[in-house]
């Protein structure tokens, strides 16, 4: 009786496939052309993908509405960084951890140096430690502090880019698959637009931490190490060169998600085909990486865009 019933039982498996594939009706793009004949279907394996949770019928309709999502994200203008209500000095000094002379001092030193921040000089001269000053950081940005990155992101949505860590000094170090939440922690400025991007790409949730910058900067120089096969850069401008590059790397690796979002300088698109991920990074600035590399060092020779030259009062301290 059993062995007749398994037909039927095929039969009840195959329509539930098929009811989860959307119909010709559903495809997201507007103005969708149809679907393929028959005969093409049975000749390429690639029958839709899903961009964003929509379902997109075919390579083409996917292309079309890829580019224009990267058109918007390529136009957009990068969010400007609010300044912290307090600055990191004015805290220090009301946690009773600095005196007002010792931040003018460190004032004065930033603005001889021409390079650096406020709290990187704070602990050159010797007035607080690396804990006291991140522990202010945490306590400036509203967030906790990470005091180990003994956890295992193995479990995580999905690897986030070096080039991306590197730019915001982040790292994620753990991963809380019960609530799908990636906790990332920040050597400096915790930036709230790239941690947004980076829940649309992963559809997870993040959770900010502040470490200390040494302790982040040293976990990027052990990732930098390791290989990254599954991310491809591109230093372009070029819409068009975008689009082709896109649709190459589709037509070649036929993903079954697609996800996008602009992360900085940066628009980053996600390919998820058969559990394996690739990450495509077009990297909008025109200079080299070394360029890009130093440009956010915790000690670069170039004034950090925060630095202010007054050292008239306190209230002109440099915020992180």
């Amino acid at each position: 009786m059993s062995d007749f019933l398994n037909p039927l039982a095929w039969s009840v498996d195959w329509i539930q496939r098929h009811r989860s594939v959307p119909k010709r009706s559903e495809c997201a793009l507007s103005s969708c052309p149809g679907l393929p004949r028959l005969w093409q279907r049975l000749l390429h394996r690639h029958t839709g993908v899903f961009f964003h949770g929509q379902f997109y019928c075919q390579p083409q309709c996917l292309q079309t509405a890829l580019m224009g999502q990267i058109s918007r994200l390529h136009s957009m203008t990068p969010s400007v960084q609010p300044s912290n209500r307090i600055p990191l000095g004015l805290l220090m000094v009301a946690r009773g951890k600095l005196t007002h002379l010792e931040v003018r001092a460190a004032l004065e030193a930033q603005r001889r140096a021409r390079y650096g921040r406020i709290g990187d000089w704070i602990e050159k001269l010797g007035f607080a430690s690396e804990h006291d000053v991140t522990a202010a950081l945490a306590l400036q940005w509203g967030c906790p502090v990470a005091s180990s990155f003994a956890g295992s992101i193995a479990d995580s949505p999905g690897n986030i880019p070096l080039r991306v860590l590197e730019a915001f000094q982040m790292i994620p170090f753990n991963y809380a698959a019960v609530t799908n939440t990636l906790f990332l922690a920040f050597g400096t400025r915790v930036d709230h637009a790239a941690l947004y991007a980076i829940e649309r790409i992963l559809d997870c949730r993040t959770q900010p931490c502040v470490a200390p910058a040494k302790s982040v900067e040293r976990q990027l120089e052990r990732m930098r190490q390791q290989a990254h096969a599954a991310d491809v850069e591109f230093w372009t401008r070029d819409l068009a060169e975008m689009g082709r590059i896109t649709s190459s790397y589709i037509a070649r690796l036929t993903p079954e998600d697609v996800r996008l979002s602009r992360v900085g300088q940066f628009i980053w698109l996600r390919l998820k085909a058969r559990a394996i991920v690739t990450n495509l990074l077009f990297c909008l600035q025109q200079n080299s990486s070394q360029t890009l590399k130093s440009a956010f060092s915790p000690m670069s020779r170039q004034p950090h865009p925060d630095y202010n030259m007054s050292t008239k009062g306190l209230e002109k301290d440099e915020n992180i």
